[in-house]
């Protein structure tokens, strides 16, 4: 996909699917953001991978979210 078609068809997604990702998916999209850059590397970054439905509704609780389905 060219960057162009990626920025014609972005959509916001206000409601998460249950299914979870695999293994390889995530260590993917982690290596992805690692490697993004971030303004000289002087932006600090904090990344948390929650996939308990406990913790999931944890951060929902503190951040105001609404409720997950």
């Amino acid at each position: 996909m060219e960057f162009s078609e990626l920025i014609q068809n972005r959509y916001s997604c206000k409601k998460y699917s249950d299914t979870k990702v695999d293994k390889e998916a995530l260590q993917a999209i982690l290596e992805a953001g690692r490697m993004a850059p971030t303004a000289k590397d002087l932006q600090e970054q904090h990344i948390y991978v929650v996939q308990s439905k406990e913790g999931i509704a944890k951060i929902d609780e503190v951040s105001g979210a609404l409720p997950s389905p």
